[in-house]
């Protein structure tokens, strides 16, 4: 697998941080306190609609390393829970959060993780607004249920930095 070279504790975690290990095999996400205690468990993608092995083209996985959740965009919280079809809230469901690397993704593999967010247009409407949705392969984003993202990983966004280390093929 190829991961991150760098770790959270080179940029300062704290109490109330966390840290997502993002496993593209296992299609798992994984978080952490920041003294390393296991928070929870729940299925991810980092998978894009190339080769496994693929990071470095639009529309392939998102690419290895450590970034950390920056913007949130809380469209669940402006909507609500029965919307009329937009393309915007297909695409990226209830809660997107904007990934900043931390490992100079863009210039080492001319792209970077873009974001972590729910919904999808593959599953089409409304499907992509139902709380655990089906997860498809995104653009180089990093794909969580709907209803994980509001429930699991804002209160964590909420209290401190979420770091986010991803694993791909390698």
């Amino acid at each position: 697998m190829i991961g991150p070279t760098k770790k959270p504790q080179d940029f300062g975690i704290k109490a109330g941080d966390t840290h997502l290990i993002v496993n593209d095999i296992t299609e798992t996400v994984k978080a952490y306190s920041h003294d390393g205690r296991l928070l929870w468990e729940l299925p991810c993608l980092a998978r894009g609609q190339g080769s496994d092995y693929q990071y470095k083209l639009r529309n392939t996985d998102t690419p290895p390393g450590l970034y950390k959740l920056g913007q949130i965009y809380r469209d669940y919280e402006h909507v609500g829970s029965n919307p009329s079809y937009d393309r915007t809230l297909m695409a990226f469901g209830w809660y997107s959060f904007d990934l900043e690397e931390l490992e100079n993704q863009e210039a080492k593999y001319g792209r970077a993780g873009i974001m972590i967010h729910g919904g999808g247009s593959a599953c089409g409407w409304p499907k992509a607004w139902d709380p655990m949705q089906p997860l498809f392969a995104t653009h180089g984003c990093v794909r969580m249920h709907n209803q994980h993202l509001r429930d699991k990983l804002l209160p964590l966004y909420e209290q401190g930095t979420v770091f986010v280390s991803v694993y791909q093929e390698g």
